[in-house]
C-alpha cells in the first residue's frame, strides 16, 4: 500500500480546501437568501400598505361619486324650482299688465265720469234761477 502511486491516494488537503470553498459559497448563498427574504417581506408589506391605501382611495372615490350625484340631483331640483319661479313671475307680470290695463280703463272711465259730473253741475247751475 505504501507503494501505490500518489495519483490514486487521497489528498485530504485539497478536499478540505474544496469543502471550505463550498461552505463559503453556501454561507454566501444563505446570506443572499436572507437578504432576499427581507426584501420580499418588505415588498409584501409595501403591497399590503398600497392595497389598503387603494381600498381607502376607492371608498373615498365612491363617497365623492355619491356626493356628486346628490349635488347634481339637488342642482337639477333647484333649476326646476327656478324655472317654475320664472314661469310664475312671467304669469304674474302678465296679470299685473292686464290689471294695469284695466286700471287705466277704469281711470279713463272715472275721468269721463268726473267730466260728466262737472258738465252736469255746470248745466244745473246754468239752469237754476238766479239767487237774490
Amino acid at each position: 500500500e505504501t507503494g501505490s502511486p500518489i495519483m490514486f491516494s487521497p489528498n485530504y488537503g485539497a478536499a478540505s480546501s474544496h469543502i471550505q470553498t463550498l461552505m463559503a459559497e453556501r454561507e454566501d448563498f444563505l446570506a443572499v437568501n436572507r437578504t432576499q427574504a427581507i426584501k420580499i417581506k418588505a415588498l409584501e408589506e409595501t403591497v399590503r400598505t398600497l392595497t389598503a391605501e387603494r381600498d381607502e382611495a376607492l371608498e373615498e372615490n365612491r363617497a365623492c361619486s355619491l356626493l356628486v350625484e346628490t349635488l347634481a340631483s339637488s342642482n337639477d331640483e333647484k333649476e326646476r324650482t327656478l324655472e317654475k319661479l320664472q314661469s310664475a313671475l312671467r304669469g304674474l307680470w302678465g296679470v299685473q299688465q292686464a290689471a294695469q290695463q284695466k286700471a287705466d280703463e277704469v281711470s279713463g272711465l272715472c275721468k269721463e265720469g268726473s267730466d260728466l259730473l262737472v258738465s252736469c253741475q255746470d248745466l244745473l247751475e246754468a239752469a237754476a234761477p238766479p239767487k237774490e
